[in-house]
C-alpha cells in the first residue's frame, strides 16, 4: 500500500516537473498514531517548499491536485493539515485486497531482494571453550542467529561462523587448571591457580582423564609441559563439544567454526612460510604504522582515530589478543565478505574502535563492518539475582535455562529487548501460560487460529478472499494495515540489526487479533461474512508464523 501512494505522489511531483530523485528526495511515509489524521502521511511539501519558493500548504495543494487518476481512486480523501502535511484517507477495499498478497506468497510473505546476494559474514557467540555457556552468551546467540535470519530474508547471502578461541592464556589456563585437578586425584596438593578454572566440570574432566590414562600423565616439574597440553586440548575439545549442543539447544546453527590456533598460528602457503598473524605485522611495518618501545611491538592506532597506541607483541615475543583479532578480520576481509556483522559482548565496547583503526591501517572501508555490541543479561528467579561467574563454575548455565523454560521462551525473552539494553531474564514469567508472557501471547493468537479453522471445517465453511468487501469493520482496517507493513517492518529490522522489533510488531499483531477475536465472531450466521473473516485471520496466521520464524521460535497449531 505504502508503494502505490508513494508512486501516486511521484507521478504528481512529475506532473508539476519536481525530479526529486536529481535533488536526493525521498518520499517518506508515516502511519498516523491518530486515526483522524489518515492512513499515512507525508512531509514530502513540507521539503520541497524552499525548492519551489512556496510555503508548504500551498505546494501540498499543488500535489494533491496533480495526483494521477488511478492515485485518486485509492482515496477517499486526502487532506492537508498543519504546516503542510499530507494525510491519506484510502478506501477500505483498496486496503483489504491487499490481503490476496499475503495469501498468494505465504511463507514468502515479507521476504525481498535488496541484498542481491551480497556475501555477509555474522561472527557471533565465539566463546572461549573454557566453560559451559551462560545467558549472556545465550543472549548473543539469539541476537546473531536472528539477525543472520533477518539478512537472508531481504536478499543477503549470510554465513554464521563461530571463532574458536583455542590460542591463547586463556586455553592455557584451562590446561592448567585440569592438571591440577588431575594432580589432586592422586593425592597431590596444590596452592589454588591465579586465574584458573574452579568449577565442578573441570574435576570432571579431570576425572575423566584419570579414568582414561591412569597415573600416566604425572610428571615432576620439569617434563610436565606435554601432560599440561594434553589436559588442554582434552578439556578444549569436551568443553567445545558441550558448547555445540548448547547452541543446538537453543537453535543456534553456524556454517563455520573457524579456528583461531589452526586458521591463525600455522603455517600458510606463501613463500615465508608464514603464519597469518605474521603476514599481518609485516603489512603494518609496511605501511608505517609499527612503532617500537619498551621492548614490545605497538600499533599506531591513533593515527586512525583512536584513542592510544595498543601493543601487537609483547616484550617476551608473546602476541596480545589485539594482533590476533587484526589478523582474524584480515582474513574475513579476504575471503570476498562485502559485509561483516560482529556480535560482541558490551565489555568489548572499546575494541571497537581500536579493529576499525587496524581496518584502516590496513587500506579496508571500515564500514564494511558493524558491530552489534549485547548488554547484560540478569537471571531472575522468586526476586533474586543468579550469579553468573564462569571462572567459579557457580552461574546458572544457558542449559540449565532452556531445560526449565523452553527454547521458545528463552529465544523470545532474549530477544525482545533491544541488544544495547540490559535484560532482565524472570525465571517465574517465563514459566507462566498466559497472557503475561508474550511469546505464550503470541503463540496462543497462532494456534487459536488454528483452532477456529478446525471449527470452520467441521461446519464445512471455507476462507475465501471472495467477499473481502464485507470486511469494514476498524479493527480489521487497522489489522490489515498492520500486516501490510510486515516487510517494511522486516527490511527496517535487518538493516538496523535489531530483532527486537519484529518482537514488538508481533506482540502488536497478537494484541490486535485477540482483542478481534474476543469482540467478533469469526463464523457467523453470514456465510460469505464467514468466508472473508476466515481470510483475514489466516493472513493473520500466516504473519505471526512468518514473524515467529525469523526470530527462530515455533508456531504451534495447538495449545
Amino acid at each position: 500500500m505504502k508503494e502505490e501512494i508513494r508512486e501516486a505522489v511521484h507521478k504528481s511531483l512529475d506532473n508539476l516537473g519536481l525530479d526529486i530523485e536529481h535533488m536526493d528526495i525521498r518520499i517518506e511515509l508515516e502511519v498516523p498514531k491518530k486515526r483522524e489524521f489518515g492512513d499515512f502521511s507525508t512531509n514530502i511539501a513540507l521539503i520541497l517548499a524552499k525548492n519551489v519558493g512556496k510555503n508548504p500548504r500551498e505546494v501540498a495543494g499543488l500535489i494533491i491536485h496533480n495526483l494521477p487518476e488511478d492515485g485518486k481512486s485509492l482515496f477517499k480523501r486526502v487532506e492537508i493539515a498543519g504546516a503542510g502535511f499530507i494525510n491519506f484517507f484510502v478506501k477500505e477495499l483498496a486496503i483489504i485486497s491487499k490481503l490476496t498478497e499475503i495469501e498468494r506468497l505465504g511463507v514468502g510473505y515479507g521476504l525481498s531482494t535488496l541484498g542481491k546476494g551480497e556475501r555477509v559474514l555474522v561472527e557471533f557467540v565465539s566463546a572461549n571453550p573454557t566453560g559451559y555457556l551462560h545467558m549472556g552468551h545465550a543472549r548473543n546467540a539469539c541476537v546473531g542467529d536472528a539477525i543472520s535470519n533477518l539478512l537472508n530474508a531481504i536478499g543477503y547471502n549470510v554465513t554464521r561462523e563461530f571463532f574458536i578461541n583455542d590460542a591463547g592464556r586463556q586455553i592455557e589456563l584451562l590446561g592448567h587448571s585440569v592438571y591440577r585437578r588431575y594432580e589432586e586425584l592422586f593425592g597431590i596438593k596444590n596452592e589454588s591457580l591465579e586465574d584458573g578454572y574452579e568449577g565442578d566440570y573441570i574435576k570432571d574432566i579431570a576425572l575423566k582423564i584419570k579414568n582414561e590414562k591412569g597415573d600416566a600423565l604425572l610428571a615432576d616439574e620439569s617434563n610436565k609441559g606435554d601432560s599440561i597440553a594434553f589436559c588442554k586440548d582434552y578439556a578444549m575439545n569436551i568443553l567445545l563439544e558441550e558448547i555445540r549442543e548448547d547452541l543446538k539447544l537453543i537453535g543456534a546453527s553456524f556454517d563455520t567454526w573457524y579456528s583461531e590456533r589452526d586458521e591463525l598460528y600455522s603455517p600458510i602457503r606463501n613463500k615465508d612460510n608464514e603464519n597469518l598473524i605474521d603476514v599481518i605485522l609485516h603489512k603494518l611495518d609496511e605501511r608505517g604504522v609499527i612503532s617500537h618501545k619498551d621492548g614490545a611491538i605497538w600499533f599506531e592506532a591513533s593515527k586512525f582515530g583512536d584513542s592510544q597506541d595498543w601493543v601487537l607483541v609483547k616484550k617476551d615475543g608473546s602476541y596480545t589478543y589485539f594482533v590476533s583479532d587484526i589478523a582474524y578480520h584480515y582474513g574475513k576481509m579476504k575471503r570476498g565478505f562485502g559485509k561483516l556483522i560482529n556480535v560482541w559482548g558490551a565489555d568489548h565496547h572499546g575494541h571497537v574502535n581500536r579493529i576499525k583503526a587496524a581496518m584502516r591501517a590496513l587500506g579496508f572501508d571500515d564500514s564494511y563492518l558493524r558491530v552489534v555490541l549485547i548488554q547484560f543479561v540478569r537471571l531472575l528467579t522468586e526476586g533474586k539475582e543468579a550469579s553468573m561467574s564462569k571462572r567459579s563454575g557457580s552461574y546458572v548455565t544457558m542449559r540449565d535455562v532452556v531445560k526449565e523454560v523452553g527454547r521458545d521462551v528463552t529465544r523470545f525473552f532474549l530477544l525482545m529487548r533491544s541488544s544495547d539494553s540490559h535484560l532482565d531474564f524472570d525465571l517465574d514469567l517465563a514459566k507462566k501460560q498466559s497472557s503475561e508472557n508474550p511469546v505464550y501471547y503470541i503463540q496462543y493468537a497462532h494456534a487459536r487460529i488454528g483452532s477456529v479453522f478446525e471449527n470452520a471445517l467441521a461446519r464445512r465453511v471455507y476462507p475465501s478472499s471472495e467477499f473481502l468487501k464485507l470486511l469494514n469493520l476498524p479493527e480489521e482496517i487497522d489489522i490489515t494495515n498492520k500486516l501490510l507493513q510486515f516487510s517494511e517492518v522486516i527490511m527496517d529490522s535487518a538493516l538496523s540489526l535489531s530483532p527486537h522489533k519484529i518482537a514488538f510488531y508481533l506482540q502488536n499483531i497478537a494484541s490486535d487479533f485477540h482483542v478481534y477475536y474476543n469482540k467478533y465472531r469469526i463464523i457467523t450466521d453470514n456465510p460469505e461474512l464467514s468466508s472473508a473473516r476466515l481470510f483475514f485471520i489466516d493472513c493473520i496466521k500466516t504473519v505471526l508464523s512468518n514473524g515467529l520464524r525469523l526470530l527462530g521460535v515455533s508456531a504451534p497449531e495447538r495449545m
